[in-house]
């Protein structure tokens, strides 16, 4: 997720992530300390305090969805219809769930080691840039699927 900085802040560990106002942040999941999160700027990674950022929330995300959660949720939607949600299997990663004309598919987000986010080839700063992009790009390597319903 996307979050924007509505102060600026300086690091004060090894282990924060500092930012000025109005930086645009890559939001993970939240720790074990609901006022901390993980973040990424710049390829550079750390805390950030949770009163600092704003998270642009987009519709189309389910935080806590299982697999077969989401695939219920789609069942009897419109193909095109789609979510994404934290991986089930790889804790902080994500997963695509999409609705086409045979089921429901499953689509692994995957990252470089700049932290840029891809399914195939083209890679993104952001899960929101990537959702956009999918839009008229097929999300699929072998049939024409498109991110097109978001669903909350």
């Amino acid at each position: 997720m996307e979050a924007v900085a509505m102060y600026d802040f300086i690091a004060t560990a090894d282990d924060e992530l500092g930012f000025v106002k109005g930086s645009i942040l890559k939001v993970g999941c939240k720790g074990t300390d609901p006022n901390w999160c993980k973040a990424e700027q710049d390829g550079k990674e750390g805390l950030v305090p949770m009163n600092y950022i704003e998270i642009k929330e987009c519709e189309w995300f389910a935080r806590n969805m299982t697999r077969a959660n989401a695939e219920l949720r789609l069942k009897n939607t419109l193909d095109g219809s789609f979510l994404v949600r934290e991986s089930e299997s790889t804790p902080g990663e994500f997963s695509v769930s999409v609705k086409t004309n045979s089921g429901v598919q499953h689509f692994k987000v995957l990252r470089d080691g700049a932290g840029k986010y891809f399914i195939w080839v083209v890679k993104f700063s952001s899960l929101n840039e990537l959702v956009v992009y999918h839009r008229v790009m097929t999300v699929s390597g072998s049939e024409r699927i498109f991110l097109l319903h978001p669903i909350s």
